[in-house]
């Protein structure tokens, strides 16, 4: 018996709604035409590269260390769940952690791969709130992980920076004190000494919000220690990404000029952009973006690299969908738990409850 079937039986799948059908379609075709833009504008630099041999080397040493990287995520979270529930084991954090990539990478109009895991957990008979709150946290931490990595490059390249450069360096720098400003309002419990009518029960949307940031204060702000190791392995894991993407661009020119370090500055402000909620991972948005980026680090074509490191997520993703295949009828149970917890959280009426002990 798999770890996902042990937990229950498998519910009536939600149906889909024609309007976010149509929307889902929409932001596909967005997508590839903002990709088409992107390839049409590098052409020229498309067909330099494939007239001469690659050192695939360069790829599969990205695709190991992306995939050690992807994997150290799974491991944060499962950091940060083992503080409401001792008994979630790490086969169950890869488990659910691969199949989370596939429904945020690869599967365009999902419900999303966080949903999937906080369905799990709530199989698990932890209260809602605590397994939304476990994946609001892991959020906050994973992008907080990019703005302090661009941050720290920032302060080693601010003397050699061009002023647009050091404009967004200074934009790093306000985003890394907004999101530790964030936490600890939150841990504070900041909002919910301004506002405590709205953490009333079923006090529509809003109430919903604070009532998860309130429950997210109080499974964590006692184990700060935790919540640090997790930005840490966010720091780290978004490096080691940085560090693909620069092989990526070895790779394809290998006279590159563009510095490690450089990537290091630019890279996590481009891997950002990967956060929009686009398919396939923002395709398109992000190449364009680091298009702009590098080119001001005199990067040959950041939307070629960008276009080169989406193999390194995609290979992922192959790993993903095999486990995903491997769970396949068991994982359409969480698929429909998930759209209810989505349901909820729309609706502004989160159930506090665990389900009742099977």
């Amino acid at each position: 018996m798999s770890t996902v079937d042990s937990l229950g039986s498998t519910p009536e799948p939600a149906k889909k709604s024609p309007i976010g059908t149509l929307v889902n379609l929409g932001l596909i075709a967005l997508a590839f035409g903002l990709l088409a833009v992107v390839v049409n504008q590098n052409r020229a630099k498309i067909l330099e590269v494939f007239s001469r041999k690659l050192d695939l080397r360069l790829l599969l040493v990205g695709i190991a260390i992306f995939q050690l990287s992807v994997m150290l995520t799974f491991v944060r979270w499962y950091a940060l769940v083992r503080v409401i529930e001792p008994r979630f084991t790490l086969r169950s954090t890869f488990l659910l952690g691969f199949i989370g990539y596939v429904f945020n990478l690869v599967i365009p109009g999902a419900v999303g791969g966080d949903l999937i895991k906080a369905a799990y957990l709530v199989r698990m008979h932890i209260r809602k709130t605590q397994a939304v709150a476990s994946m609001v946290i892991d959020r906050i931490l994973g992008l907080l992980g990019l703005f302090v990595l661009a941050s720290i490059a920032g302060v080693a390249a601010w003397g050699m920076a061009t002023p647009a450069v050091q404009r967004l360096i200074l934009a790093a720098w306000v985003a890394t004190a907004a999101g530790l400003l964030l936490l600890a309002a939150i841990f504070g419990r900041l909002f919910t000494r301004l506002l405590p009518a709205s953490m009333q029960p079923h006090h529509g949307k809003l109430g919903t919000i604070f009532s998860e940031l309130n429950t997210m204060a109080s499974t964590y702000r006692s184990r700060l220690g935790v919540v640090l190791l997790a930005l840490g392995m966010s720091v780290v894991g978004h490096s080691i990404n940085v560090f693909a993407f620069y092989l990526m661009g070895r790779m394809l020119f290998p006279e590159m000029t563009t510095t490690l370090g450089q990537h290091f500055l630019m890279g996590p402000l481009t891997l950002f952009t990967m956060a929009v909620p686009l398919p396939f991972g923002a395709l398109g948005l992000s190449e364009g973006v680091a298009d702009q980026l590098l080119g001001l680090v005199g990067h040959p074509s950041g939307a070629l690299a960008m276009m080169a490191f989406r193999i390194l997520m995609y290979s992922c993703g192959l790993t993903g969908a095999l486990v995903y295949l491997a769970n396949l009828k068991e994982v359409r149970g969480l698929t429909a738990a998930a759209h209810e917890i989505e349901h909820e959280l729309i609706e502004g009426d989160l159930e506090d409850e665990a389900p009742a002990p099977a």
